[in-house]
């Protein structure tokens, strides 16, 4: 056994040998890194439980640092020897996904609670259901992800799923506190991405939808109007006519909640020589409800085939606004207004901007984006 005080240049230059090797760390006695022969290290911790000694993998350096290591390995045997593991209440995580889905839901919408509900039931309940709560650790997780990599877009849904339910456990007293053995745990990275269409790329649809709007014209309006703004697709479909005043959009429900979306001068002639009698500005043909996700998709396949965007989603529209504002030096801070994102961290750092700035930054990619089309 070899005790050396580990650094994070040791354990990335580290060599493996024709044999597994054990570097032990002076400075955190309970952790220790494993170098096997074909060049994985690994990260473990060593502990004594019931008389009996005992180790606990954390986790490929891959996915640690080695401060990382030191604080998961610290934190991990002080819940082995906590007396307070004794005097928590024992329940299965699926009785208490019972609970968490009667709790917890008021965060969620009607659709993203019956996703997470669909992800506990086939992706999480039959591989730890069974398990106390306060059982479940960081290797659990790491075994339970890699049976999922077959599914990585549904793992990694479940994946966060499994950390806010992990975080509620020690909320509602379950597991000790900063014992989420989710926590800095990385993703699969999925296939597709994120796509940017490019000035000529958007020509090239601009022309296209102009020739497809004598047929439909609202599904071509719904399409430039998210080219222009950069909404998601259901903020621009479903879109009321008494959400539309003051030159803006002030939206009762998006998928982050009520939010306003200012529009450029462009925007605003569009919809002021727009017409519907239906309370929605986009109406599906055969009813007053707005047109389907169904039947835009449809529509939107034939546009991207027809302007050479195969695979481009509508969603890539978002994501080429956001460029373009990049691109155009527009604010970080400005830009998380624009986009309507609500993470804590990004609404702390722009909730004192005042609409003029967000108004101005509108214009601006707008503007760009006008000048594009008509070049």
């Amino acid at each position: 056994m070899e005790k050396i005080s580990l650094t994070q240049r040791f354990v990335e230059r580290v060599k493996p040998t024709s044999t597994t090797q054990e570097y032990y760390d002076s400075k955190v006695s309970t952790l220790y890194l494993r170098v096997y022969p074909s060049g994985r290290c690994v990260f473990f911790v060593r502990f004594q439980h019931n008389g009996l000694r005992q180790n606990h993998k954390l986790g490929c350096t891959l996915d640690y640092s080695l401060r990382q290591a030191r604080r998961e390995a610290l934190l991990f045997v002080q819940q082995v020897r906590s007396p307070k593991i004794e005097a928590l209440p024992s329940i299965t995580l699926q009785a208490f996904g019972q609970e968490f889905f009667e709790r917890y839901p008021r965060h969620w919408k009607p659709r993203t609670l019956k996703k997470n509900e669909s992800a506990f039931r086939l992706q999480i309940a039959p591989y730890l259901g069974d398990r106390e709560v306060q059982s479940i650790v960081r290797n659990d997780v790491e075994q339970w992800f890699a049976q999922l990599s077959h599914v990585k877009g549904s793992a990694n849904q479940a994946l966060v799923l499994l950390s806010v339910m992990m975080q509620q456990c020690e909320t509602w007293e379950y597991r000790p506190k900063n014992t989420n053995p989710c926590r800095g745990f990385k993703r699969y990275k999925e296939g597709g991405g994120e796509r940017y269409l490019s000035k000529d790329e958007l020509r090239q649809l601009w022309r296209v939808l102009d020739t497809l709007e004598g047929d439909n014209p609202a599904k071509v309006m719904i399409i430039r109007l998210l080219i222009y703004t950069g909404c998601r697709s259901s903020e621009v479909r479903t879109l009321q006519w008494k959400e539309y005043r003051g030159g803006h959009w002030h939206l009762l429900d998006s998928k982050t909640g009520a939010k306003t979306v200012y529009l450029c001068s462009q925007v605003r002639a569009y919809l002021d020589a727009w017409q519907s009698e239906s309370p929605y500005l986009f109406p599906a043909p055969c009813n007053t409800q707005p047109i389907s996700t169904n039947q835009l998709g449809i529509f939107w396949r034939q546009a991207r085939q027809l302007a050479g965007l195969e695979g481009v989603r509508l969603h890539d529209l978002r994501h080429t606004y956001a460029s373009i504002a990049i691109q155009s030096k527009v604010n970080l801070i400005v830009l998380s207004r624009l986009l309507g994102h609500a993470e804590a961290e990004t609404t702390l750092k722009y909730a004192h901007l005042g609409r003029d700035d967000v108004c101005q930054a509108a214009s601006h990619v707008s503007g760009v984006l006008v000048k594009g089309m008509r070049s």
